[in-house]
């Protein structure tokens, strides 16, 4: 009997299908992070004028708010702003042909997920959390008005990610982090962006 006189095998033969076509696209949104197709130029003059290093940044675009533009998520990885306990990731929100601050975030570990719940809007993020003698943990970061948590270890661990997601900043396992570079956008009213005007201030390593 083939597939297509079985209505239950067309149907899940059908759902594979879909499986796979969902998954190639969340691939292909999914750069190697230190590519800089999709990069805006604003962005990296911003990042270049706070002197950091291209070869300290892995930058990954999505947006957390809703209204179909991109934020910033710019993962920190070099000397001068790692520790014992992880990394430090921005995240960034353009601003009248500029770049702002919203979070500066320490001692956060590779994957960065995007998660479907939201607080005050914007979408909550996923890091992993651990080092220096403590076990490896996922922290969920929710959006508070103004910014998101400081520091992700003071963040209750959670092994759920609260609902689907998708990694925004993958380590991969080949050795090439990846990083998102698409819009992804339900278009919903944005309340008026939080700035901050802050400078960015490297960590001991």
């Amino acid at each position: 009997m083939s597939t297509v006189d079985n209505p239950r095998l067309l149907g899940v033969a059908c759902l594979a299908a879909l499986c796979t076509i969902g998954t190639a696209s969340a691939r292909e949104s999914l750069h190697p992070c230190d590519a800089r197709d999709g990069m805006p130029p604003r962005l990296e003059q911003f990042l270049d004028a706070q002197g950091i290093d291209l070869s300290d940044r892995w930058v990954a675009l999505a947006d957390l708010d809703g209204d179909g533009r991109e934020e910033a998520l710019v993962y920190l990885h070099g000397r001068d702003w790692c520790g014992s306990g992880g990394c430090t990731l921005l995240v960034l929100q353009e601003h009248q042909g500029g770049w702002d601050r919203i979070s500066q975030i320490p001692v956060t570990r590779l994957p960065v997920r995007l998660l479907e719940r939201r607080r005050h809007a914007w979408r909550s993020l996923q890091v992993r959390v651990g080092g220096g003698g403590s076990p490896a943990q996922d922290a969920v970061l929710d959006f508070d008005g103004h910014r998101y948590p400081g520091n992700p270890t003071t963040v209750e661990p959670t092994s759920s990610t609260d609902g689907a997601g998708r990694t925004l900043i993958d380590p991969s396992t080949d050795g090439t982090p990846r990083c998102e570079r698409a819009v992804i956008g339900d278009q919903r009213a944005r309340p008026d962006p939080r700035r901050t005007d802050h400078a960015i201030n490297p960590i001991a390593g």
